[in-house]
């Protein structure tokens, strides 16, 4: 017990020692809840309060389930008995484990975002809905809400929505749904809404999980949604020992449906809670920890704490106002480079994804090494998709997105014309386009194809029958070398065609490592672990490189020096936040997360002109920059005395400089692109009517200022937009 408990200061003992009924662990950036949530299960069983397979831990990612596995190993070598592992994960054994439960099959595939959009346009052609219009991206936020509420596309009746553009989502709802369960397919919503829609209508079920574990802990709570704290209600229902450890200053993705209020009215939801705060960061200077505690108190929104340190004081924060943003980029690369440190000692951080370009042009340029998270994952890569396409297909063959995926991969003359034979077909004859394949003469196929289809499903169906026999590495060695995926990219000349053999190579290492820490899993197994995968997940922190990322994947992790670049007005914050008092709360939170994750040094970036929207802005530093007491940050400006002249080009040119512009710091003329000035702010007030070319007649609702004029339109059409000015006129 002693160990349990060793190095553990008296809050955290307190959060260890502390095991029934609901309980609260407020615990601030860098304070060691990791620790404490592990040292809490060993305690558990050391404790004899239960056994290991009557503990459930949840958390966010699968590296933070594994880095609690590995903790939890370490101290009592039991942490393959323990439930740990992701809120989608847990969520997927519940309704694989269920079998034969009508409207529930277990047999699904899960499908990602690219998966899922493919789906939704699928469906917008069916109900003949131009995507320009109603974009799959906000059709995809529109289901992904309604799911998160329970709402089924069933139970919304299209006629009483009121709005048109809400009739139109509607509409495409039902239809999605139509079309994933034809497909037998999940999307991540899906994972989380079905098991309560299971234990609604299977009493006999909902009951089982509610007496399946005697004591449910949950990581990172700041970050739930509706429908996961539904599931955690549940699970506690009988024992009522749920131990949840969060920071409401840390919750940054109100965006994707995760409500605050969970952790902050946790007393009202659970009563009799006990609450701890973890105040101690371990992580970062004194400087670093005052300065963002004293931004973040501009929040409202927020539980009363106070983060504090015993290290020392550290360096100031630095601000650096540059001139341009390729000045930007360029100054944080020289300062990578000049440092004399390890590339690994850096986090370069930034608001949205699109502001990296400039950062790895100017880290390529000096041969400094990095990694990019968010870029193109290893298991998004063609080669790869199409081996897991394979495999998904074999397992649920009603997955016709991906069997429309391999039907031609790699090449063997079925093309666009059979292929749509075959959907009709398939349509006709009320099959699926699985069993429509098997009846190649019936939908009309010429010879070539007919017998091309033939041989691929022979192959199919001979692997099939694989499956069980099989191990996971086995089986996807078998599916490589039979389906010739293997051989296509094999022995050629080409270098990117050898990089996807020898991506194809990773693969089975993946699979195979995979195995060795699963020694009962199966294929299915495999292949729900790798759609689970976020941005964080496929990143090694063992590279010696720097790390370039959103601030949002930055949560959880820690560097040395931290670079936050584009600290800008309209930037960061988002423009759009300013109309929304809560989103401006988000962001300050989002800043705040960006600080704490410094453990030395901290170096805020701004520029006084940057290229959005095709033109250069003039634009000031962002607000948050001044929420920082002066004691706490040094301010530098890098003035440049020759400023480059700007002139317009014929837009017949815009796309041909813009191609190259900028790649290195200009010296003497340079073209600029700068399109037509818009009108001059102002000429529209709220409450005017104005009208858009591709959205109609609307009414401004709210107008912005920043670098450019913001205006928030509620279209007639029932479309609500923020525009910039000179994209709309008066009606």
């Amino acid at each position: 017990m002693s160990d349990i408990l060793s190095g553990l200061n008296q809050r955290q003992r307190e959060a260890v020692i502390k095991t029934d009924g609901p309980i609260l662990i407020f615990a601030g950036a860098g304070s060691g809840k990791t620790r404490v949530l592990t040292r809490k299960i060993a305690y558990l069983l050391k404790q004899k309060k239960t056994t290991a397979n009557r503990i459930l831990a949840v958390t966010f990612t699968n590296k933070a389930a594994n880095e609690m596995k590995e903790r939890v190993n370490d101290l009592l070598g039991e942490a393959n008995y323990v439930n740990i592992g992701t809120f989608h994960s847990i969520a997927a054994r519940i309704l694989r484990g269920e079998k034969n439960i009508e409207g529930f099959p277990s047999d699904f595939t899960i499908y990602d975002t690219n998966d899922t959009k493919k789906v939704i346009i699928q469906s917008l052609k069916q109900l003949g809905i131009d995507p320009k219009i109603l974009p799959p991206s906000t059709v995809m936020h529109y289901i992904s809400r309604q799911k998160q509420k329970l709402i089924l596309a069933d139970n919304i009746d299209v006629k009483t929505t009121g709005m048109y553009m809400q009739e139109k989502l509607a509409f495409v709802y039902k239809e999605y749904e139509q079309q994933m369960r034809k497909n037998n397919a999940y999307d991540f919503d899906d994972l989380l809404m079905r098991p309560i829609l299971m234990f609604q209508n299977n009493p006999a079920i909902a009951e089982k999980y509610r007496h399946r574990w005697d004591y449910v802990l949950v990581d990172e709570y700041q970050d739930t949604n509706p429908v996961q704290f539904e599931l955690m209600k549940h699970f506690t229902g009988i024992s009522k020992n749920i131990c949840v450890v969060g920071d409401d200053d840390q919750s940054i993705y109100g965006w994707r449906g995760a409500d605050i209020k969970n952790i902050l009215e946790f007393e009202k939801s659970f009563s009799n809670a006990s609450i701890i705060k973890l105040e101690q960061n371990y992580r970062s200077t004194k400087t670093i920890i005052e300065a963002a505690s004293a931004m973040i108190k501009g929040n409202h929104h927020r539980a009363d704490k106070t983060l504090w340190t015993e290290k020392q004081k550290g360096d100031k924060i630095l601000h650096k106002e540059c001139a341009r943003d390729f000045d930007e980029a360029n100054y944080i690369a020289n300062e990578v480079l000049k440092s004399g440190k390890s590339p690994r000692d850096f986090a370069i951080l930034y608001r949205t994804n699109a502001q990296s370009r400039l950062l790895e042009e100017a880290l390529r340029n000096r041969s400094i090494r990095y990694v990019l998270v968010g870029g193109l994952k290893f298991y998004e890569r063609k080669e790869i998709k199409d081996i897991l396409a394979y495999l998904n297909v074999l397992l649920n063959p009603r997955d016709t997105v991906n069997l429309k995926r391999i039907i031609n991969v790699p090449v063997r003359g079925i093309g666009t014309t059979s292929l749509k034979r075959l959907e009709m077909f398939a349509m006709e004859t009320s099959r699926s386009l699985w069993e429509a394949f098997q009846y190649p003469e019936e939908a009309g196929l010429h010879r070539s194809a007919k017998n091309q289809l033939r041989k691929f499903m022979d192959i199919m169906i001979q692997l099939q029958s694989k499956i069980q026999t099989l191990s996971p590495a086995a089986f996807t060695i078998e599916v490589l070398e039979q389906s010739e995926l293997l051989s296509q990219y094999q022995d050629k000349k080409d270098p990117e065609l050898l990089e996807k053999y020898e991506n194809q190579n990773e693969f089975i290492n993946s699979v195979k490592i995979f195995e060795s820490f699963n020694p009962n899993a199966n294929i299915k197994d495999f292949l729900q672990d790798v759609s689970l995968q976020s941005d964080i997940d496929q990143w090694e922190d063992t590279a010696d490189a720097a790390t370039l990322m959103t601030i949002h994947s930055a949560k959880g992790l820690e560097f040395k020096h931290v670079f936050i670049s584009g600290m800008e007005d309209g930037l960061f914050p988002l423009e759009r936040s300013r109309l929304d008092p809560k989103e401006m709360e988000e962001e300050r939170r989002l800043f705040y997360v960006a600080l704490t994750r410094a453990m030395e040094h901290v170096t805020i970036t701004s520029t006084q002109q940057r290229m959005r929207y095709g033109q250069l802005q003039k634009i000031r530093a962002s607000e948050f920059i001044h929420e920082i007491p002066a004691q706490y940050i040094q301010k530098d400006i890098i003035s440049r005395k020759k400023q480059y002249k700007i002139i317009s080009v014929p837009s017949r040119q815009k796309k041909a400089v813009s191609k190259f512009f900028p790649q290195t710091e200009p010296s003497g003329k340079r073209i600029v692109i700068t399109p037509i000035r818009p009108p001059k702010p102002g000429s529209i007030a709220v409450g005017d009517k104005v009208k858009h070319k591709m959205f109609g007649k609307g009414k401004v609702r709210s107008i912005i200022r920043s670098s450019q004029v913001l205006l928030r339109i509620d279209f007639d059409n029932g479309v609500h937009k923020t525009i910039a000015e000179k994209f709309v006129e008066k009606a």
